[in-house]
């Protein structure tokens, strides 16, 4: 009998076999080491996100809301920018008592208010953006029957700022000059009739605070927070923010205080507001360096506190 000897070659097909699971080996080892390394530059709150989700109509007023914990998909914070790149909106900047204003000039574009907004004959200016939100309140109020509202006070000066200090010394109403929100342009002080009243109690305080909101202000200095602000109640006092954060803060009865250390202490906040998703994240540079999201809208705000808060929608 005839036995024939097996051959000990390997055919070409087992060959091929083995280079491909050897090129798919290497591809998923190195996909493995660049998602770490993406995950290990990433700011430890984009990973996992606490979650905030509402809903309301197109001008702002809540018809549902929840609260859900889960993880979901956000947007990818993977763009780097230097704090040296940002334009800086400061609509969210703390400035109080213990928050001082680091450069005393003010950046931002202002704009003279109209003068049937002004009638105490003083050149008052705001920043752009809080000008026009302040134009479309007041064109508002005027709808609503509310005529006689106009802007006692705007933007101050470092200078302007320390004048009134020394003029209203040991008044818990005036800041220190570098310690004003109006020293960047964003508050306003709104009076009504002849200016003699303070607005307490009245019924144009009461309209003011319900509507402000819906163009973007906030009561900055509420009656019953007086030990967090380190301020008495100024029912005439308003500072903006963007209509997306003063919705926020109302529905959760924040002041800026309360909601600078809410946005510290939480991950993503994504929220739906006038047909938008919007995403709110506070980061503390690395390096001088925030992430940002790709290829959606965005601007940033400063806080005063060493932070930076990005709002992001789509």
């Amino acid at each position: 009998m005839i036995y024939k000897r097996k051959s000990n070659r390997i055919k070409p097909v087992s060959i091929l076999f083995i280079i491909s699971m050897l090129v798919l080996f290497l591809a998923g080892t190195i996909y493995l080491i660049s998602s770490n390394e993406e995950n290990y530059m990433m700011p430890d709150r984009i990973r996992g996100a606490v979650v905030e989700a509402s809903r309301f109509s197109s001008h702002g007023r809540i018809n549902e809301m929840s609260s859900v914990a889960a993880p979901i998909a956000i947007p990818p914070f993977t763009r780097e920018m230097h704090i040296a790149e940002i334009t800086d909106t400061q609509y969210l900047k703390l400035v109080n008592r213990d928050l001082a204003i680091t450069n005393h000039t003010c950046h931002t574009r202002l704009t003279t208010v109209w003068p049937d907004m002004n009638v105490s004959g003083v050149n008052v200016k705001l920043h752009e953006t809080a000008f026009y939100a302040m134009g479309e309140l007041f064109a508002h109020a005027q709808s609503s029957g509310i005529n006689d509202l106009f802007i006692a006070s705007g933007y101050r000066s470092h200078e302007d700022q320390s004048r009134l200090y020394v003029n209203m010394a040991n008044s818990d109403y005036v800041m220190p000059p570098g310690h004003s929100e109006h020293q960047i342009g964003l508050a306003a002080d709104i009076l009504s009739g002849d200016g003699s009243s303070s607005m307490r109690g009245s019924a144009e305080a009461a309209w003011l605070r319900e509507n402000a909101p819906d163009f973007g202000f906030i009561l900055r200095y509420p009656e019953d927070r007086q030990h967090i602000t380190g301020v008495p109640y100024e029912p005439w006092h308003f500072r903006y923010v963007g209509r997306l954060h003063a919705w926020y803060m109302g529905i959760h009865s924040f002041v800026l205080e309360e909601y600078i250390e809410y946005l510290k202490e939480n991950d993503v906040i994504r929220t739906e507001f006038d047909g938008n998703i919007y995403y709110i994240l506070y980061q503390t540079p690395h390096d001088g360096i925030i992430f940002v999201p790709e290829n959606m809208n965005f601007w940033v705000s400063s806080a005063n506190t060493g932070g930076y808060i990005v709002t992001t929608w789509r």
